[in-house]
Order: C-alpha cells, then structure tokens, then sequence
C-alpha cells in the first residue's frame, strides 16, 4: 500500500500539509487565508475533499487554522481532531458565531488514536503558553513519520523523533537576520542551529537514520531556503556527523512535489 506527503503550504503566512495511502486521507493544518483558496487547494489534492477522513489540528493560531478555512471543512463535513484543551479556544478565536453545524470535532487528550490506516500519537511542544500546541508521530505499517512545527524547544520531545523515516521539522529563522527584523514572537519558534543540532541528536540516538527530512515554517522575512539548509548541513559537519538522507525545504506559499514514502 502506497504513502503520500504534500505541502500545501508553510510559513507563518499559512500552513496545511496532507499525508495519505491508498485509503486513508489526512490534513494536518489547516490555516489558508480564504474559502476560495482552501476548496482549490483541497480539490487539487484529492478529487472529492469529502473523503477526508481528518484534519489534525496542532493548535489553533490562525495560521494553521481560521474562520475562513472552517467554512469550507463545514461545508464539507470534515472531521477535526483537536487537543481537548484547544476545543474551546477553536470557538472563541475563529468561530465568530457561526454554527458550523456540519464539522465534526472530535478531541483527543493524549492518548494515541486512530485514523483509518494511520495510528497517530499526540506530544505536546513548547510553544506560546497560552496557545497549547501538539505535535504528531503517525505510523503507518512499518513506516513512522514525525510532524512538528511552533515549537522553541526539542529537548522534551526529540525521542518522538528517534528512528523516524520521515521527519518535517520547524525551522524557523536565522538569527542574524532576526537581530535585523526583530520580532518578539519568534522567541517561541525554533532558530535554524536549533534545528540542525536537534537533528543531530536525531541521527545520533537512531538505529537508522530518517530517508527524507523537510523544513517548514520559514520565516519570510527572518529565514531563506538556503539559509536553513546550509545551517542543518553546517550543523552535522560540526558535529562530525553523515547526512544520510534527503534534505529539502517546504515552500513557503506555493504546494511543494508530492512526495511518495
């Protein structure tokens, strides 16, 4: 049975990525900046967006989700899995006292669960504290695959991460050009050193080492592609270990390859 990952996008502009198999469909995100662009990019996906089987929240800054995107999974009647903490704090941000009668939300507390062919375990990560944010190890088969972004620190959670074969992992700014275009919320989202050393932590704890890692949630304004991917590579050289995988970067506004796992 085949596996799929696309990113749709993701940046702090905007983010929703989709990972599927041959029967089972998931969002992960779903933060687009209006119903037009939301339905084109759920149709482009998939032929009929009704089959979605879930969306997975991380949490519910309006970049991963909004008023406008909820609209068009309402329409839909999609399924949205949330942290329970963040249910009440999904209505009171993006609701704007519309009924939503047709989305379906269905909490999680931390247990893992299941979503057709995917077992998916729940970790919390340290972001802004008044935001509780999630990220997500989802296995299928013998494949483990490891979401996380809006995080500021990996110690907590790097062994969710270990053995992984496919990671897409924040990496947020560039410090250098943060001190230029200063922004005091970047305090809450991962440097581009932190992620590289985070990955090589990673490598260095697995028995194997991941065969894609992707980028996401650049900065436009703090970060480059080849900023990020230069300070991962500087990072494993420093530490005098191989890269042996693949290394990309996820665009920031425009849908990336579809990526077969």
């Amino acid at each position: 049975m085949s596996l799929y990952f696309r990113s749709i996008c993701s940046s702090s502009a905007g983010n929703c990525l989709a990972l599927w198999s041959d029967s089972t469909k998931l969002l992960i995100d779903c933060g687009l900046s209006s119903m037009k662009r939301t339905r084109a990019a759920l149709t482009s996906l998939f032929d009929d967006p009704t089959q979605i089987d879930s969306v997975l929240l991380t949490h519910t800054h309006s970049d991963h989700i909004a008023y406008y995107p909820l609209r068009v999974l309402d329409e839909y009647g999609l399924m949205i899995r949330l942290h329970d903490d963040c249910v009440n704090q999904l209505a009171d941000k993006h609701f704007r006292e519309y009924a939503f009668k047709n989305v379906q939300l269905k909490p999680y507390k931390s247990k893992a669960f299941t979503v057709g062919d995917f077992h998916i375990q729940p970790f919390e990560v340290a972001h802004n504290p008044y935001y509780p944010t999630y990220g997500y190890q989802i296995r299928f088969q013998d494949t483990k695959i490891v979401i996380a972004t809006d995080f500021c620190d990996w110690g907590s959670v790097f062994e969710y991460f270990v053995d992984a074969d496919f990671i897409f992992v924040e990496s947020n700014h560039n410090l250098e050009l943060l001190r230029q275009y200063y922004n005091p919320n970047s305090r809450f989202h991962l440097p581009n050193p932190d992620a590289g050393e985070m990955l090589v932590t990673i490598c260095q704890e697995s028995q194997k080492p991941p065969q894609q890692v992707i980028l996401g949630h650049l900065s436009d304004q703090r970060n480059e592609p080849a900023i990020a991917l230069q300070e991962t590579r500087q990072a494993f050289q420093d530490a005098g270990v191989e890269m042996n995988f693949n290394l990309d970067v996820a665009p920031l506004r425009q849908p990336s390859e579809i990526l077969k796992l």
